[in-house]
C-alpha cells in the first residue's frame, strides 16, 4: 500500500492492467458492491472533444485531419497515428495524461473527504505509466496472459464491428507497460485467465479485504 488511510477521510483504490485483461469487468463489479468509479479513459475521452481545453495542441501536435466534421478528434484516427508510432504516443499522454491526472485526483479527494466509509476507484490503464499511483492508497492490477489478451482484442474488434488484424491488436498490446511490470507496483494482483466465476471470487476477496480496511480502527 502506497499510503495510509485514515479514517477522516474514504480509501482511494487505483485500478490498472493492460489492455483486454478485464479491468473494466472489475470495476464494474466494485462499482455494484458500492464502490464510486472514476473512469480515467472517460477523462480522456472528453478531452477529444471540440471544447476541449486541449484541442489546439492535439490539432497542432497531429494535423487537422484527425478532426471530425464536429471539430472533435476522431479516436479512429489518432488511434491509427499513436499505435503505430512510439513518438506519436508520447506527445498525445503528455498532452492529455497531466489533466487526466489533475481531474481524476481531484475528483477522487472530493469524494473521500466528502465521506470517510467510501471507497472510490480509479480506474486508469496508464495509472503507473503516468506517475499516478502515488495517490492512491492500493494498486489493484488486473492481469492475463499475453496470448489471452490478443484473443480477447480479436474477439472484441469483431463484435464490435471494427475488425482489427492480428498485427493490429498486438500494436495495442505492445503500445502499453508489460502486464508483468504493473505487477511489481502492485498491493494486489487479479489474474483473469479462467473463467468469469473465478475472476468473481477475486474480486469478493479484495471487496471483503477493503471493507474490512474501510470499518478498522
Amino acid at each position: 500500500m502506497k499510503s495510509e488511510a485514515n479514517r477522516e477521510r474514504g480509501i482511494i483504490v487505483g485500478i490498472t492492467g493492460g489492455i483486454a485483461c478485464g479491468k473494466t469487468t472489475v470495476s464494474e463489479r466494485l462499482a455494484e458492491k458500492g464502490a464510486i468509479p472514476i473512469n480515467a479513459d472517460e477523462i480522456g475521452h472528453q478531452l477529444l472533444k471540440a471544447d476541449s481545453p486541449v484541442i489546439d495542441d492535439l490539432v497542432n501536435a497531429f494535423g487537422r485531419e484527425i478532426l471530425e466534421e464536429s471539430g472533435d478528434v476522431s479516436r479512429k484516427k489518432l488511434g491509427a497515428i499513436v499505435f503505430e508510432d512510439k513518438s506519436a504516443r508520447e506527445r498525445l499522454n503528455a498532452i492529455l495524461h497531466p489533466l487526466i491526472i489533475q481531474r481524476s485526483r481531484s475528483r477522487a479527494r472530493q469524494l473521500v473527504l466528502e465521506d470517510p466509509s467510501c471507497v472510490v476507484l480509479l480506474d486508469a490503464p496508464l495509472l503507473i505509466e503516468a506517475g499516478a499511483y502515488d495517490s492512491v492508497d492500493l494498486i489493484v492490477v488486473v492481469s492475463a496472459s499475453p496470448e489471452i489478451q490478443l484473443q480477447r482484442i480479436l474477439e472484441r474488434s469483431h463484435a464490435q464491428n471494427r475488425p482489427l488484424t492480428e498485427s493490429e491488436a498486438q500494436a495495442r498490446i505492445d503500445s502499453q507497460m508489460p502486464v508483468s511490470e504493473k505487477v511489481k507496483y502492485a498491493d494486489v494482483v487479479i489474474e483473469n485467465n479462467g473463467t468469469l466465476q473465478e475472476l468473481n471470487k477475486q474480486v469478493d476477496e479484495l471487496w471483503d479485504q477493503l471493507m474490512n480496511r474501510a470499518t478498522a480502527n
